[in-house]
C-alpha cells in the first residue's frame, strides 16, 4: 500500500495540542524532509501573514509537498464559524476559508482544505434549517475550491468536541443528501476510536468519499504508542482503494522529535505489510 505520509506543523500552539512541529514553517519543511515525510500539513494562523514565497522556495529545495491547509485556527483563535447566527461572523469565516484555499492552491496542496470546528454545532431546534445553511456554505466553498484545483475535507470529530458529524455514516449521509461533490470525508483514528463501533467498517462506509486521514494512537500520542489496531485500519483503506495522504496529527510527547521519528518508523513498517 503506497500513500503519501505527512506531518502536522504550526507556528505556535498549546503545549498538548496534537500538532507535531512548532515554530518557523520553513524549518518545519526541512525537518519533515529529514525525517522522511513526503508532505507537510499546515495549520495556518493568519492568512495575511503567511510566508508564501518562502514556503514555495523551501518546498522546492527539500522536495516536500503540502498535503492540506487546516482552518481550525479561524475558529479557535478568532471564534469565526461558517454557520454562525451572526451574518458578519459568517461572512468573515467564509472569507478566511477562501484565503486558505488560495494558499493551498498557490502551494499545490495535494489533498485540500480541512473543515473541522469551523462548521459549528447543530442546534437543538431548527436543525433542518441549520443543515441547509451548512450545506449551502460547504457548496460555495467546494465550488470555489474546485476552481483552484482543491477539495474540501470535512472532518469527523468525536462527540466530546462537537455534536455534528461524529461518525463516518452521519457525514456520508449528509454529503449524499445535499449533493456536495467537492466535499470529502476526513477521518481521524483518535476520533474514530471514541465514536466508531468498528473503525474498519467506518472507513468502508466512507468508501469512495474518503478524502483524508489523520493518525494518532488511542492516547493521541504517536502511532504505536497506544493500543489501536492499525492493521485493520490500513487493510480497510486498501480495500476501498484509498490513495490519498496519511497525516500524523498527534500530541508531541515526550517531544516533537520522538513523535515525528517514531511515527515514521511505525507507519513505514505498518504500511509495507498492508
Amino acid at each position: 500500500m503506497t500513500n503519501q505520509l505527512a506531518i502536522t506543523a504550526i507556528t505556535s500552539g498549546a503545549k498538548r495540542a496534537p500538532l507535531v512541529l512548532r515554530g518557523d514553517l520553513v524549518n518545519a519543511v526541512k525537518q519533515a524532509a529529514e525525517w522522511g515525510y513526503d508532505a507537510l500539513e499546515i495549520h495556518v494562523i493568519e492568512a495575511g501573514d503567511f510566508p508564501l514565497q518562502l514556503m514555495k522556495d523551501a518546498l522546492a529545495r527539500y522536495g516536500v509537498r503540502i498535503s492540506a491547509i487546516v482552518t481550525g485556527q479561524i475558529f479557535t483563535r478568532r471564534h469565526r464559524c461558517i454557520t454562525s447566527p451572526d451574518p458578519n461572523n459568517r461572512a468573515a469565516a467564509m472569507a478566511e476559508v477562501r484565503d486558505y484555499i488560495d494558499i493551498a492552491a498557490e502551494l499545490g496542496a495535494t489533498d485540500g482544505i480541512v473543515i473541522g470546528w469551523i462548521k459549528g454545532d447543530r442546534p437543538d431546534s431548527r436543525q433542518e434549517e441549520f443543515d441547509r445553511l451548512l450545506a449551502d456554505q460547504l457548496r460555495v466553498l467546494g465550488e470555489y475550491a474546485a476552481t483552484k484545483g482543491q477539495r474540501i475535507l470535512v472532518e469527523v470529530i468525536n462527540r466530546y468536541e462537537t455534536n455534528l458529524f461524529t461518525t463516518a455514516a452521519e457525514l456520508r449521509a449528509f454529503l449524499d443528501k445535499w449533493d456536495l461533490p467537492n466535499c470529502w470525508i476526513h477521518m481521524d483514528t483518535f476520533h474514530m476510536n471514541i465514536d466508531e463501533a468498528d473503525m474498519a467498517a467506518a472507513i468502508r462506509t466512507a468508501g469512495s468519499k474518503m478524502g483524508y486521514l489523520h493518525v494518532a494512537d488511542s492516547n493521541r500520542l504517536y502511532p504505536g504508542a497506544g493500543h489501536l489496531n492499525f492493521a485493520e485500519v490500513f487493510a480497510a483503506l486498501k480495500e476501498i482503494g484509498y490513495r490519498n495522504t496519511i497525516s500524523v496529527e498527534c500530541i508531541p510527547e515526550p517531544d516533537s522529535d520522538t513523535a515525528g521519528v517514531q511515527s515514521m518508523a511505525f507507519l513505514s513498517k505498518a504500511l509495507k505489510g498492508s
